[in-house]
């Protein structure tokens, strides 16, 4: 689609710089008419407008096909891109559920010393209140 656009491109300016040498009469006219044996120049300037019109047609169904085709691949670009950043997604939050989920104790560990369980372990001895103060 690139190379036909580019290939129309360059016949549109070609037939500019040719219409442009006939409207400034740096080209004869009269010469064209007599070698392709038309009747007067109002049958040329007819035939250099049709051809004028045909290649610009042609141009612009090619921009609009190659500006369509743009657009669907940029589209299809955006809905992988939109697949991956799901996945992505997905994978950090598994990732985080499996760090945060607590490792099950190992069966090696050494059990707690036996503690008096009459005794607060976090609080000094109580001063006994039968005792007489000194």
């Amino acid at each position: 689609m690139e190379t036909l656009k580019k290939i129309i491109n360059i016949a549109v300016m070609a037939y500019l710089i040719i219409a442009l040498l006939f409207l400034l009469r740096i080209l004869s006219v009269d010469k064209f008419v007599a070698l392709f044996d038309m009747a007067d120049a109002a049958a040329f300037y007819r035939r250099l407008l049709w051809a004028g019109v045909l290649l610009l047609l042609a141009e612009l169904l090619v921009e609009n096909a190659y500006i369509a085709t743009l657009k669907r691949g940029l589209a299809l670009e955006h809905r992988q891109l939109t697949e991956l950043k799901a996945k992505l997604y997905d994978q950090r939050l598994n990732t985080e559920a499996a760090a945060q989920t607590p490792a099950p104790p190992l069966d090696n560990t050494v059990p707690p010393p036996a503690v008096d369980p009459t005794r607060d372990p976090n609080h000094l001895a109580k001063p006994n209140h039968h005792r007489p103060l000194p």
